[in-house]
């Protein structure tokens, strides 16, 4: 399922394994694009997708240890009102949260779920998640309805994110809502400049390249972020470059300041990140910012032709593919870590949303789309980005547009 791995990734490092875990249910299989897999000329072939109404939305909450992770969880979680499943694998803050759940269950690879009230339940999840979550989730079905998933400080959130999103074979009943970022607003700058990895001690293989931090992959795929401690920023024009700092590596993502994790739930939880029905404001944005290491650029071309939608779609599949699994622009080297598209032909009868996680993507169904673009986009977050490579490979794919009509925001 994963083009650069041979195993599934985990959540935490652990040598415990986490044994046999079968599942009561297979879904029908969800239809995606990889590398390994073999594509159809027919773009246009019917998808199965497994529907969500019936699945528990899951919310992974990343970022560096320290960053405020679990005082968020905890607020979240007595502030009631929902049926909350709360989901941690790593230790050392100070938080009731973790304490409480801090209870060894000898070799297994999660641990009992605990009642912190509201009618919220905790666990700790020791090893993969994927497998010890669809357990749990099974064991405890219908006591909630949501599931906030806290990784490890350091750990890269694509494979994670990615994993959810895809293997519909081992997450039958949950699915990816969203990735929130939890950033140290006072430390943040030192952890993006920190390429060494020394600054929490991250002497992994996380960075894809040694002048990226995980940081900035924890900002990449970041679908909202959170400038946490921002009340430790006490000049205005620090927190400006703070913001500005952070957008240039993923303008695509709303940015929120917080203090103690104080936030509205609606602006993490039900954000539909990964599916047909997400919310395509985001595309109205014209925005490109750039930073030496990863940035977003957004690519507008006119909208396909009505009677060569199928034609210039299978043309437009190839570009991507050749982007994400070749990883060249016009002959430069670049990294993708997350896609994010929408494509219509000229009576807009036909909206197509992109989505994608490094060399992964889907292109699926627009719906409930009420926007006034006139242009198709795509939104590319990663490495080596250049507007004019991005814009001459793309021509190179002759779609049948004046080049003069191909540009990146400005």
């Amino acid at each position: 399922m994963f083009p650069n791995d041979d195993e599934i990734p985990q959540l935490v490092r652990s040598e415990e394994e986490i044994g046999d875990l079968k599942l009561e249910t297979t879904p029908t299989p969800r239809i995606v694009h990889q590398k390994e897999s073999t594509k159809t000329d027919d773009v246009e072939e019917e998808k199965q997708v497994v529907e969500n109404t019936d699945k528990v939305p899951i919310t992974i909450i990343t970022g560096y240890l320290g960053s405020g992770k679990s005082t968020l969880l905890d607020y979240i979680a007595r502030r009631g009102g929902r049926k909350l499943a709360v989901i941690l694998n790593e230790f050392g803050d100070s938080s009731s949260i973790e304490k409480s759940i801090a209870i060894k269950n000898g070799n297994k690879s999660y641990e009992e779920w605990l009642d912190l009230g509201n009618g919220c339940l905790c666990c700790s999840v020791k090893d993969v998640g994927v497998a010890a979550i669809e357990k749990l989730v099974n064991e405890k079905r219908g006591k909630f309805d949501y599931i906030l998933l806290e990784t490890t400080g350091i750990a890269d959130p694509a494979p994670i994110a990615s994993m959810f999103w895809l293997d519909e074979g081992l997450v039958s009943n949950v699915y990816i809502d969203g990735v929130v970022t939890v950033l140290d607003s006072e430390h943040i700058l030192k952890c993006l400049d920190d390429v060494g990895g020394h600054w929490h001690g991250d002497d992994s293989d996380n960075r894809s390249e040694k002048d990226i931090t995980t940081a900035h992959l924890q900002i990449a795929l970041a679908d909202t972020i959170l400038l946490n401690k921002i009340d430790n920023v006490a000049s205005s024009i620090e927190k400006d470059k703070i913001i500005s700092r952070v957008k240039s590596i993923n303008s695509v993502a709303p940015i929120y300041e917080t203090s103690y994790g104080n936030i509205d739930l609606d602006k993490i939880l039900d954000l539909h990140a990964y599916d047909s029905k997400t919310d395509l404001s985001f595309l109205e944005t014209p925005s490109s910012f750039h930073d030496p290491r990863i940035s977003t650029i957004c690519l507008q071309f006119p909208k396909f032709f009505d009677e060569k939608f199928n034609e210039q779609l299978i043309k437009f599949e190839t570009f991507l593919q050749h982007i994400f699994w070749e990883g060249k622009l016009n002959g430069t080297e670049v990294e993708i870590h997350r896609t994010k598209g929408l494509i219509m032909n000229e009576s807009k009868s036909i909206i197509k949303v992109i989505q994608g996680v490094r060399q992964t993507y889907d292109i699926i169904d627009g719906k409930n789309y009420n926007g006034n673009g006139n242009t198709c986009k795509l939104i590319l977050i990663g490495k080596n980005l250049q507007k004019n490579d991005l814009i001459q490979e793309f021509s190179n794919y002759e779609l049948g547009f004046n080049k003069r009509d191909i540009f990146c925001a400005k």
